[in-house]
């Protein structure tokens, strides 16, 4: 079976979680299916990625797209262009109809396509998308433009998998006529702790690893960290703009001075260092599919202090978790949650070694997997039921597939 990935919306070291998710999948295509593989990705990007996936086995082609945010001009036009514009219906239009056209010949001769991210249009042939989350579903946090995006691939998709329960219930809510075609696929963790001692956490350190797009609700965490005095904070991960300059321009302030840091992009090294160093971490994220940096608290045995929201407590649930939980928007309900955590730290920290034995078992090669099976089901005229995973057959994960 040829099967090719669609990787051209994703830039590795700027994509965050979905950057991840795709280089583990692929590499876990790669060691555990002996199916022809091909990628395409967005040009300058070719040689991170082989980095990424060293293996000789993917045939890799480049699309060129002009209108990106990772240069001058697409940084300077988000920065200067209100929010209603650059997520509207017509700029998204626009968009697609430049990176349709972008596709480089020769690419559509796969028996099916994987596209690892929702927001982008599907090409010609069968299809597979993969629908990490809602979000831009949601009134308050969502784009009218990518919202039509992601109805349309999943209208059009031979298949659509879902990562995690709360968006795969959302889905199966929205879209009744595409039940049938919709599966539930969990990835592993995707920074699980290494195999080795750590060392002793300092006391005063927080960590929320997380880009800094606005529903990942930093303001709040940062004026929460004003009636933390004695506490530090690290904030690792993609500085988007332009909230990235405002939440750099706010800890220059002397109530934050010295205390909270955002080192942008770190590498598995340095994130691996922070983790072993950090006392606790904050997830103050608006919505999430199910947070990553979550998962990684609980294969590190870190106490999780995260806001009270409808997908955050569906993942908890999902690994049978607990954390210590505070309303998204109330700092010094924030506040107080960190400290409760970490006055019973014995106690949460036992919770989130519990959590992560539930996820241990799980690796890209299983996830992988279980894509191939529904890759092999496309690609064979969708004969019967579509395949399910085994990791979600079990007690705990079997209620996501209830109606």
């Amino acid at each position: 079976m040829r099967v090719r990935v669609d990787v051209t919306p994703i830039r590795p070291g700027h994509s965050a979680g979905v950057a991840t998710f795709s280089t583990g999948l692929l590499n876990g295509l790669v060691e555990g299916t002996d199916h022809d593989l091909a990628v395409t990705a967005l040009q300058g990007t070719t040689e991170t990625w082989r980095r990424l996936i060293p293996s000789d086995r993917p045939v890799w082609s480049e699309a060129t797209i002009a209108l990106r945010t990772d240069n001058r001009v697409g940084d300077l036009l988000r920065r200067c262009t209100p929010r209603r514009v650059h997520t509207s219906l017509a700029v998204r239009r626009v968009i697609n109809i430049i990176r349709q056209r972008a596709r480089p010949t020769g690419t559509d001769d796969a028996d099916v396509t994987l596209h690892p991210f929702h927001c982008v249009p599907l090409g010609s042939g069968p299809s597979v998308v993969v629908v990490h989350d809602l979000r831009h579903l949601h009134p308050e946090l969502g784009s009218p433009g990518y919202r039509t995006v992601i109805a349309d691939n999943i209208a059009r998709a031979e298949a659509v998998v879902v990562s995690w329960p709360h968006p795969y219930q959302q889905l199966r809510e929205l879209f009744p006529e595409a039940r049938e075609k919709t599966v539930l696929i969990p990835p592993p963790t995707f920074q699980p702790a290494p195999d080795r001692s750590v060392a002793e956490p300092e006391p005063d350190l927080l960590i929320y690893p997380s880009s800094t797009g606005p529903h990942k609700n930093h303001r709040t965490l940062l004026e929460a960290m004003t009636l933390l005095p004695g506490y530090r904070l690290v904030c690792p991960g993609p500085l988007l703009q332009p909230e990235a300059k405002r939440l750099l321009t706010r800890i220059t302030e002397p109530d934050l001075r010295g205390r909270v840091t955002f080192p942008g992009y770190v590498s598995t090294a340095e994130l691996n260092g922070l983790y072993a160093r950090a006392n606790a971490m904050v997830m103050p994220s608006l919505w999430e599919a199910a947070s990553g940096p979550a998962f990684e608290a609980f294969s590190w045995g870190l106490p999780l202090v995260c806001a009270d929201v409808e997908p955050l407590r569906a993942q908890l649930a999902f690994v049978d978790g607990e954390a210590g939980l505070f309303s998204p928007t109330d700092p010094a309900d924030l506040a107080r949650a960190v400290r409760h955590v970490l006055d019973a730290r014995e106690h949460y920290a036992a919770a989130s070694v519990r959590a992560g034995r539930r996820l241990a078992g799980r690796t890209w090669i299983g996830a992988a997997r279980d894509y191939a099976a529904v890759l092999e089901w496309v690609a064979s005229g969708r004969p019967g039921p579509i395949p399910r995973s085994d990791f979600v057959a079990d007690p705990v994960g079997s209620r996501s597939h209830d109606d």
